[in-house]
C-alpha cells in the first residue's frame, strides 16, 4: 500500500534538497518546492490548507515574492494547475495573483525556459510548486484560494502547530485507495476549507476580474525595484520627477529593447536605464497556461528630498 512519505512535514522541518532526497523517488515531484529556504518567509505569515475528497492543497509563504503550494490529487482524473489561478486578498482588500511557477519548461521546439505557467497533475499523485508574483501583504492575508477547473477552493489559515499535525496525518494517507473519502477517514483527516462553483456569470469572479486582461493575459510584473539615487547634476538643478520607460520582457524574465519614453535629463535618464538593467527583477507575461514575451511600460521615480 503506497502512502505519502509526509512531504509537507519535510517541508516544515527543512526546506532543502537534503530533505527532498529523503522522499521516495516516485515522490520526486515535490523536490522543487522543498528547496525553498524557510528563513526567507514572512515571520508572521500563517500556512493555509484545504482538505476534501478530491484534493488536498496547502500554501505557505516561501519568500518576499513567493509561495510554496502542494497539490495532492485524490481523484482519478488529470487536472491542470496554473499560477494565475492562485489568488489571495490582503487586509487592504487588494487582490494578488500568481504569475509563474519557478519551474523549467520547454516549448514545442524543445527550447528550455526558466518559468512555467501550467502543470499537469495525474490522478492519485501530487506535486510541490513555487509560485512567484508581485505579492505584498503576505503576513496579512484575509482570503486565499486556488481554482481548479470550474471550482475555486478556499483554503483555511492554520497555526503552525495545527499545520504540523495536519502534515503528520497526510503522511498516513493512502494515495492509492480506491475510496478517497475512506482514505481521509483512515488518516483522521477532516474536511477543511470551502468550495465555490462557477454559476456561469461574471459575478462569480468579479473580485479579481481586473487582475487579468479581457483576453486572459497576465501582464509582465516587476517584483523587485530598489530605489534609485539621483545624479549630482539633478540634485544641484533640483530636477525631480519620473522617467517613463518601456521594455520587452522575455520568457525568462530578461530585458530587451529597454528605452526611455519620456525623460527628465540631467543624467537621470541614463541613471534609470542603468539601474533597471542591473537591479530590477521582472516576471514574464502568461496566458492560457503559456509563458509569453510581452512589453511593459513603467516609471522610475526620483522624488525630491524629504524635508
Amino acid at each position: 500500500m503506497n502512502r505519502l512519505e509526509n512531504p509537507i512535514s519535510h517541508a516544515l522541518r527543512r526546506r532543502s534538497f537534503l530533505a527532498a532526497a529523503c522522499i521516495l523517488p516516485w515522490l520526486a515531484g515535490l523536490a522543487p518546492a522543498m528547496a525553498v529556504q524557510a528563513a526567507t518567509g514572512s515571520p508572521g505569515a500563517k500556512p493555509w490548507a484545504y482538505v476534501g475528497p478530491q484534493y488536498i492543497i496547502t500554501a505557505e509563504v516561501a519568500g518576499a515574492r513567493s509561495f510554496v503550494i502542494n497539490f495532492i490529487n485524490l481523484s482519478d482524473y488529470v487536472i491542470v494547475v496554473q499560477p494565475n489561478e492562485f489568488i489571495y486578498k490582503g487586509e487592504s482588500e487588494r487582490y494578488y495573483i500568481g504569475q509563474v511557477y519557478d519551474q523549467e519548461s520547454k516549448d514545442n521546439r524543445g527550447e528550455s525556459f526558466r518559468y512555467s505557467a501550467s502543470v499537469l497533475l495525474k490522478g492519485r499523485s501530487f506535486t510541490g510548486l513555487t509560485v512567484l508574483g508581485a505579492f505584498l501583504e503576505q503576513d496579512r492575508i484575509a482570503e486565499l484560494s486556488v481554482r481548479i477547473g470550474a471550482k475555486r477552493f478556499y483554503l483555511e489559515p492554520l497555526e503552525k502547530v495545527a499545520f504540523e499535525q495536519l502534515a503528520a496525518k497526510i503522511g498516513d494517507l493512502d494515495l492509492q485507495s480506491p475510496n478517497p473519502r475512506a482514505a481521509l477517514q483512515e488518516a483522521w483527516l477532516e474536511d477543511l476549507g470551502r468550495v465555490r462553483t462557477t454559476d456561469g456569470t461574471s459575478e462569480w469572479d468579479r473580485d479579481w476580474q481586473g487582475l487579468l486582461q479581457p483576453d486572459g493575459l497576465n501582464l509582465p510584473k516587476i517584483i523587485e525595484k530598489p530605489p534609485i539615487q539621483p545624479t549630482e547634476e539633478a540634485v544641484k538643478a533640483r530636477t525631480y520627477g519620473r522617467v517613463r520607460l518601456s521594455a520587452l520582457i522575455t520568457k525568462n524574465g530578461g530585458l530587451e529593447d529597454l528605452k526611455v519614453d519620456k525623460g527628465l535629463g540631467r543624467g537621470l535618464d541614463e541613471r534609470a536605464l542603468d539601474a533597471v538593467k542591473n537591479s530590477w527583477v521582472f516576471l514574464p507575461a502568461t496566458r492560457n497556461g503559456e509563458v509569453l514575451e510581452g512589453r511593459i511600460a513603467f516609471e522610475v521615480d526620483f522624488p525630491p528630498p524629504a524635508k
